[in-house]
């Protein structure tokens, strides 16, 4: 009797498996079989159930006198976001470190925003995703902006010289970032295939978190190009390992050994102070000159994909660079 019974609980799950796989290829076969960020979950805040003031006043050496806009919603709104209990907790903490805390509750944001030294996004409310940040640039006094609910765009930000630092978890995967498409089309349209790209982190690896790895994704999407990576047998391997990498290169410090650069231009940001680029150690050169590279991609190693974190640089650039600085 009980065999009976575990041959059909065992059958039932048979036919649900196969019923799930049906449906899954059903799905995939509607969308071509290529990827949607709409079959993934929203984004949240990556601090779980605490909206912790750490991330704002990790900005400033001294908070006392400084002023932070918190785009909200209006209490009786139905909108997506932080909660706001969670945001009043958030309040109190600032206000507490002697900030001037201003909540906006689906009010004109620009107006709040004069003088401000930092802007706080947790809400979806349209008119606060769909900002005009160079007017938000004139306004502000600083240029801080916080994304707690991974609504804005960070390319808009960035042409307005306003970096955004998105705090919200996707749930989508790392190779589906909207910000990361956008700077992966211009590398195709700037780096003929078959050319070679030495990736080098432009200063201090500062996160372990393994969505970081962004030059896996790099690796796929520009196919026909060859990329190069320091000890890529760890950086790209499990994420054990991967921290060992992380460990390494922090223990090896080559920016250390280096000159940072300061560029009037960039290749394709718009924030010039941002800017991962630096000479080269004699081991980079002679990597460069070895896998005969064309090119020298500087990135800054954060778990967020943001188009100021890299930079993309001819390898005769570079080159000269390192040659004044040495002279």
């Amino acid at each position: 009797m009980a065999l009976s019974w575990i041959g059909r609980l065992q059958g039932a799950f048979v036919v649900w498996s196969l019923l799930f796989l049906l449906a899954s290829l059903i799905g995939a076969a509607s969308v071509g079989f290529q990827p949607e960020r709409g079959r993934y979950m929203a984004s949240e805040f990556q601090a779980g159930q605490s909206a912790h003031p750490r991330f704002v006043l990790s900005l400033f050496q001294n908070p006392q006198g400084r002023k932070a806009v918190i785009l909200d919603a209006a209490p009786d709104s139905l909108v997506s976001g932080v909660e706001p209990e969670l945001i009043g907790h958030l309040v109190k903490q600032l206000r507490s470190k002697g900030m001037i805390v201003v909540q906006t509750a689906g009010g004109d944001a620009i107006a709040a925003a004069k003088d401000a030294d930092v802007l706080v996004l947790t809400c979806d409310l349209p008119q606060y995703i769909d900002l005009d940040f160079q007017a938000l640039a004139s306004a502000m006094r600083g240029r801080y902006l916080l994304d707690y609910s991974g609504h804005w765009d960070n390319t808009k930000g960035d042409a307005a010289g306003l970096p955004i630092q998105n705090l919200a978890r996707h749930y989508w995967p790392h190779w589906l970032d909207p910000d990361l498409e956008i700077y992966v089309e211009h590398l195709r349209a700037t780096v003929p295939e078959g050319d070679g790209i030495l990736l080098l982190p432009g200063r201090q690896m500062m996160n372990t978190q393994a969505r970081a790895r962004w030059y896996l994704t790099l690796n796929v999407k520009l196919g026909g190009r060859r990329l190069y990576l320091w000890n890529p047998q760890k950086g790209t391997s499990f994420v054990t390992e991967y921290f060992e990498w992380v460990q390494e290169y922090q223990e090896k410090q080559p920016w250390s050994q280096t000159q940072p650069i300061r560029l009037p231009q960039r290749d394709f940001s718009a924030i010039t102070d941002f800017a991962p680029t630096r000479t080269l150690t004699k081991e980079e050169v002679a990597a460069a000159k070895r896998c005969d590279v064309q090119w020298i991609l500087f990135w800054s190693h954060q778990p967020d994909f943001r188009v100021a974190d890299w930079e993309l640089v001819p390898v005769e650039t570079a080159l000269a660079w390192t040659a004044e600085a040495n002279s």
